[in-house]
C-alpha cells in the first residue's frame, strides 16, 4: 500500500523530495487494507503534511548537528564541561559566560533546514493561484462576448470585481462603435456578439489600409 501511496503523492507534489513523501506514505499506509481508500488518502495529504514532514526529518539532523558542533566548539558533553587537568574553574566560568542560547541555535539550524522547501511551495500556490485567476477573466470575459485575444490586454486588477470590470470593458466597446454588439444590460448571443467585435476590429483596420494606399 506504500508504494502506492507514494506513486499518487509524486503525481500530487511533483518536485518533492522523494524522502519526505516515502515518510508521508508509511504513515499513512499503516493499517490500511482496502485499495479504494488509497486516493481519498492521497487526497487528504496538504502541502502543510508535507512541510511538517520534511521539517521533521531536517529538525532532527539540523538540532543533532547544532548541539555537536556547539558542545565540540565549547568543550562540553550532555550540556556539561568536561573534565580535564588543563581546565580550571576561571575558564569553565567564561566558557559558561560566552555560551550562546543553545535554543536559538537549534531553531536557527531548523529554519534554515526548512526554508528551502517552503520557498519552493510557497511559489508552487502562487503560481496555481495565478493560473486560477486568468482562467477566472477569460471566461468572465467570454460571458460578456470580448474575445479571448482582446481580455488578454486587459491588465485587469488582482481586486477588481470581474462582473464590473467586464460590464464596464463591453460598454466602451460599444460606445467606440461596435454596433454589432448587445449593451451588458441587454445582454444577447456570446457567439453572435464575439463575431460582430472581430467583424468591426477586421473593417476597422481594412478602412485604415484603404486610406494609406
Amino acid at each position: 500500500m506504500k508504494e502506492k501511496i507514494l506513486a499518487l503523492l509524486k503525481t500530487k507534489f511533483p518536485g518533492v523530495d522523494e524522502a519526505t513523501l516515502i515518510r508521508i506514505a508509511e504513515k499513512k499506509a499503516t493499517g490500511v487494507t482496502d485499495e479504494s481508500q488509497l486516493q481519498t488518502i492521497a487526497d487528504g495529504v496538504g502541502f502543510q503534511d508535507v512541510l511538517n514532514s520534511y521539517g521533521d526529518f531536517r529538525a532532527n539532523g539540523a538540532g543533532a548537528s547544532a548541539v555537536a558542533n556547539y558542545e565540540k566548539k565549547h568543550g562540553l558533553k550532555d550540556g556539561k564541561p568536561i573534565e580535564t587537568t588543563t581546565t580550571t574553574t576561571t575558564q569553565q566560568q567564561t566558557a559558561t559566560e560566552q555560551q550562546p542560547d543553545m535554543a536559538k541555535i537549534i531553531a536557527d539550524a531548523v529554519a534554515n533546514a526548512v526554508k528551502p522547501l517552503s520557498d519552493k511551495l510557497t511559489q508552487f500556490e502562487t503560481e496555481k493561484a495565478q493560473a486560477t485567476r486568468q482562467e477566472q477573466i477569460l471566461a468572465k470575459a467570454k460571458e460578456y462576448g470580448i474575445p479571448e485575444s482582446q481580455a488578454k490586454r486587459y491588465a485587469v486588477p488582482e481586486d477588481a470585481d470581474l462582473d464590473a470590470y467586464f460590464k464596464d470593458a463591453k460598454q466602451e466597446l460599444v460606445d467606440a462603435g461596435f454596433a454589432g454588439v448587445k449593451t451588458p444590460e441587454t445582454g444577447g448571443d456570446t457567439k453572435t456578439e464575439t463575431e460582430a467585435i472581430a467583424s468591426m476590429i477586421s473593417e476597422g483596420t481594412k478602412e485604415i489600409v484603404e486610406s494609406k494606399k
